[in-house]
């Protein structure tokens, strides 16, 4: 064997070895984002929102999944987690985008106002996000690519908490698989 193709081979050995390595450490810094090497914004809840270039647009990233301008959030009535005639339609809407697009992971987030208990509002916001994940399912959306989240009423969608801004905290957003977060 010539230098060349040795140089090669031990390379490629090394590379071996150490991939392990590098998924596990990609893994812990997905799991606790303190470890991760590049610095990410961190909200209590887990779900991060970074200004973007332009017009005021904020993208929200849950782990590895993101935001993505196609997916609208649905909206819910006070203390509801049933899908309203508009909230079916935002769900139509996001799932012949969705089943348009290479079939990514999927994450929901569901969402209440801080009206309530703790426990009231992430049992409501789960539930939020469970009709959202059933109405994809009945469109047709793999059930193995979506997963549920509920986050209560640590997000609030904006301030000060008016009347219709307490109307827009009760929601679901839909995240996508981001192969660019999940690469950190």
């Amino acid at each position: 064997m010539n230098t060349t193709s040795r140089s090669i081979v031990m390379s490629l050995a090394l590379a071996g070895l150490l991939s392990p390595l590098a998924c596990t450490a990609e893994k812990t810094a997905m799991k606790n984002p303190e470890v991760a090497s590049i610095p990410v914004p961190k909200i209590e809840s887990g779900v991060t929102e970074t200004p973007v270039a332009g017009p005021a647009k904020t993208v929200v990233t849950d782990g590895i999944f993101a935001s993505n301008d196609h997916l609208q959030p649905v909206y819910f009535e006070l203390n509801q987690s049933k899908l309203s005639a508009s909230g079916s339609d935002a769900v139509k809407a996001n799932a012949e985008w969705l089943t348009s697009q290479p079939p990514f992971l999927i994450r929901v987030v569901g969402y209440a106002d801080n009206r309530g208990s703790i426990k009231k509002n992430e049992r409501l916001a789960e539930r939020r996000a469970n009709s959202v994940r059933e109405a994809y399912i009945a469109l047709g959306l793999a059930k193995e690519r979506i997963s549920i989240a509920g986050r209560g009423a640590e997000d609030a969608a904006c301030q000060p908490l008016t009347e219709e801004c307490l109307s827009k905290s009760r929601r679901s957003d839909t995240l996508m698989e981001d192969k660019s977060l999940a690469l950190r």
